[in-house]
């Protein structure tokens, strides 16, 4: 950008070479030579012209007509005030003239200042022309170059804009990646505590069983000690099945197994075993934690009696309109030292518990016990109507 200083410098050399190229103009077209009488009037009168292009363009015009109220009322007093000025430079011009021609440069001749008057305020009304349309030039590249500057800073904001969406972008991604990787880490976590859980329970049911089992067969008949063990093979079969790595599986075949369960005991144990089981409902479109209800029944039948036919081993199992409830009422053993050395039996419960809430993150499940001073009463339910929501 040129600075004030360097403009006027421009403005001089130009005043000069208009000068010159007059000085010579005039010279050639009136076959005159150069002399120091004809620079003296080329050089005022050119000084004359200046001033009122400078004071017009610079002074009166930026004064007036820089605020749009009343426009046209200070234009013509601009030009006024402007032809005022040419109209003094003038006067003092040809009075100059006049004064040289009587005193340093008496070759000037006699000067006329009525006859001379009118041709050189006309030639000084066109410099505040030339003025006005130099102003007006001005102020037209002036205002470009304040609203370039404008769209240049609007450009940097944008571009500041732009980067700080870029890193707030690269961050949600980092956020997102960082979510992602603990997710994973989470889920993982979650998998292997899960098949820790399972690793206990499936141990502590086989241990009941054989501890069952063993009870049985070593005073059944040989035939009847092989079908205890082939009925206890498929349980096998299915507790260890592929299906117990999942999160949950089919609540038909949790139940199934339970009754599996139920008739081996009932055959072992005929007189001595009274169980009274009532289920209602359809099974088999929803799904279950595994192992969490053959839990609670041998729990059931390894800390109570079932042995009492006025007080058998309840059993309810229902699924209506979604909700899914497993009750076990069983009569309290009153020795409870019968069952001493014979397994963490707890383990069993705390785990299932663990497990449905780490599978049932957003609840929809309920694990409650009771005590009712002859009975215990353990009640699981699943409202699945919430569980679907919750997904």
């Amino acid at each position: 950008m040129i600075s004030k200083i360097d403009k006027y410098r421009i403005h001089i050399i130009v005043w000069f070479i208009y000068i010159f190229y007059y000085l010579l103009f005039y010279s050639i077209s009136t076959n005159t030579s150069i002399n120091v009488e004809l620079v003296f009037k080329v050089l005022l009168s050119n000084i004359s012209y200046a001033i009122t292009f400078y004071l017009s363009s610079e002074i009166v015009f930026p004064l007036l007509l820089n605020n749009i109220d009343l426009r046209t009322i200070k234009f013509l007093m601009s030009i006024f005030i402007c032809s005022f000025i040419a109209f003094i430079l003038v006067f003092t011009k040809l009075n100059l003239l006049v004064f040289a021609s009587n005193t340093i440069l008496p070759t000037l001749g006699k000067i006329d200042i009525r006859e001379e008057f009118p041709l050189h305020f006309w030639n000084t009304q066109i410099y505040v022309f030339y003025a006005l349309g130099y102003y007006f030039s001005q102020r037209v590249i002036q205002q470009q170059k304040e609203i370039a500057q404008k769209e240049i800073e609007i450009a940097n904001q944008k571009a500041v804009v732009a980067e700080q969406k870029v890193e707030l972008i690269k961050k949600e991604i980092e956020l997102a990646e960082e979510r992602e990787k603990n997710a994973i880490l989470a889920k993982e976590k979650a998998q292997a505590e899960m098949a820790f859980l399972r690793a206990q329970i499936n141990p502590h049911f086989l241990f009941n069983t054989l501890n069952l089992i063993y009870s049985k067969i070593i005073t059944a008949p040989k035939e009847v000690a092989g079908e205890i063990m082939l009925e206890f093979s498929k349980m096998m079969q299915y507790a260890t099945s592929t299906k117990m790595q999942e999160e949950t599986v089919d609540l038909e075949g949790e139940i199934t197994f339970v009754k599996q369960y139920l008739d081996m005991y009932k055959a072992r144990n005929q007189q001595n075993a009274h169980i009274d089981y009532e289920e209602e409902g359809y099974f088999g479109s929803d799904r279950v934690v595994p192992m969490v209800l053959i839990t609670i029944v041998e729990n059931a039948m390894k800390h109570g009696l079932v042995d009492d036919p006025q007080n058998p081993l309840i059993i309810r199992v229902s699924l209506v309109d979604n909700f899914f409830v497993f009750m076990v009422r069983n009569l309290k053993n009153p020795y409870p030292h019968d069952i001493s050395g014979k397994g963490n039996t707890g383990v069993g419960i705390v785990n299932i518990i663990k497990r449905l809430n780490a599978v049932y993150k957003n609840g929809g499940f309920t694990l409650e016990s009771e005590d009712l001073g002859d009975d215990y009463v353990v009640t699981f339910t699943v409202d699945y109507n919430l569980i679907k929501l919750a997904k």
